[in-house]
Order: C-alpha cells, then sequence, then structure tokens
C-alpha cells in the first residue's frame, strides 16, 4: 500500500454521502437508511479484515450541520447510530483485532441520551485496545475541531510561559482525531470535503466516487486502495 509520511499504518477516511439521493432514485418511501447503514458495517468489517495496511478508519456519520436538520430525518439517523453501535459492542472482530473505537464530535451533548450512553458504552470497552483504531465523527465538522484546538492550546501556552512558539506536535495534541489522513474517499458524486478533516487532509490522496453509499462496495473499496498504492506521494517535496 502507498506510503505513509510517518512510516505508520494508513489512516482511512470516508465520507459516506448520497444515501437520499439513492432512495429517491429508487422510490423508496419512508427510507429508514437501513441499506446505508448495513454498507458502513459492511465496509468497516473489510477494511480491518482484509486490508492489515489500514490502522486507522474514520467515517463521518453525522455533521455538525446535519444536526439543522429536521427532527424526523435526524431521528431516522439516531435510530441507525444506535442499531450499529450495539453491533459493534458485539462484533468479535473489535476484540480479536484489538481495534479501539473512538466516539469524536464538537457537538455529542446534543444527541440523544440512548446514542451517547452507547457511544460511550463502546469507548470505554474498547479503550485500551491499541492495534487498530476506528474513529465514528459525529456531530462532527472540521471547522469547529480546529477552532477548539485553537482555544485549548492557547490555554496551554498561558500554563507554559517560557514556550515561545506552538510546534504543530503539540496543538495536534488538542485535535479530536490528531493523525492526518492518507486517503479520503467521498461517494455520491460531490467533489467537496464540505468541511471533513480540514487540518489532517493537508497530503492525503482525495478520491470521489458517483457511486450512492448504499452501493458502494468492497469491491470499489479495494480498487481505490489498489489505485492509492500505485500513487507517488511527494508530501509537497
Amino acid at each position: 500500500m502507498g506510503k505513509n509520511k510517518h512510516g505508520k499504518g494508513i489512516h482511512l477516511g470516508i465520507i459516506p454521502d448520497g444515501s437520499r439521493r439513492w432512495a429517491k432514485t429508487n422510490r423508496i418511501k419512508d427510507y429508514d437508511g437501513r441499506q446505508s447503514g448495513d454498507v458502513m458495517e459492511k465496509i468497516v468489517r473489510h477494511v480491518f479484515e482484509k486490508h492489515p495496511g489500514v490502522s486507522d478508519l474514520s467515517i463521518w456519520a453525522l455533521s455538525t450541520d446535519n444536526l439543522s436538520r429536521p427532527e424526523e430525518d435526524k431521528q431516522l439517523v439516531y435510530g441507525l447510530l444506535k442499531s450499529k453501535m450495539r453491533d459493534l459492542l458485539f462484533y468479535p472482530g473489535i476484540y480479536e483485532k484489538d481495534i479501539r473505537v473512538n466516539v469524536v464530535g464538537s457537538r455529542l451533548g446534543e444527541l440523544p441520551p440512548a446514542v451517547r450512553e452507547l457511544a460511550l458504552d463502546v469507548v470505554s470497552k474498547t479503550k485500551e485496545h491499541a492495534s487498530k483504531t476506528l474513529n465514528i465523527c459525529i456531530g462532527y465538522g472540521g471547522r469547529q475541531e480546529i477552532l477548539s484546538a485553537v482555544m485549548e492550546s492557547s490555554k496551554w501556552l498561558r500554563k507554559n510561559p517560557l514556550i515561545k512558539k506552538l510546534h504543530e506536535n503539540v496543538f495536534e495534541r488538542f485535535l479530536l482525531i490528531p493523525k492526518p489522513l492518507d486517503i479520503m474517499i467521498r461517494t455520491g458524486g460531490e467533489k467537496r470535503l464540505s468541511g471533513f478533516m480540514l487540518y489532517q487532509v493537508e497530503y492525503a490522496e482525495l478520491f470521489f466516487t458517483d457511486t450512492l453509499w448504499p452501493d458502494f462496495s468492497s469491491k470499489e473499496l479495494d480498487r481505490i486502495l489498489l489505485e492509492f498504492s500505485d500513487r507517488d506521494r511527494r508530501f509537497g517535496k
């Protein structure tokens, strides 16, 4: 697989877009999100079971902007999140492959208590795992992440007055997800980041596919990862 700037495992980020358009295209009324959730579960398992070079997987499940959607839309997402996080708790691969699960977002406090409790449970049960990392981004936005890191790093500097310059390695400690992205995949045909991991995406290889998320397959993921392995990454040099 393609080289990593720090010589460590690959960090893959996914923006799973296109579910509502998929439902409209397929004339599915009262779409409950089940197909989207099933694909997410399938892709997570495939990455960690078939691609050992990937050490970190970050999936954007719910953005900060999504929290402004109609309540009906949000309840659909919340129900899906509860179901899939409950599945994670009982997925043997999480324990066999020593996968740590992080649920990250600057607005997690706005989620329903049942969703927060499940998130805390899965995080708690996997916090000692160290081989792989699954980041589930809920109530997450890249700009909010950077602003929060700026505030926290400013507090740190005030407590350390002898330090005149903030090194990026210190600043990155205050990010929700410190590790740089190596690959960013967005499904659904849109060719933009929409605020996903704006700091971490600096040298990531970007892949945009027209495939709507419920139709995204392990085979297409394999093709993208194969193309990534053939890319010459120079990291600005």
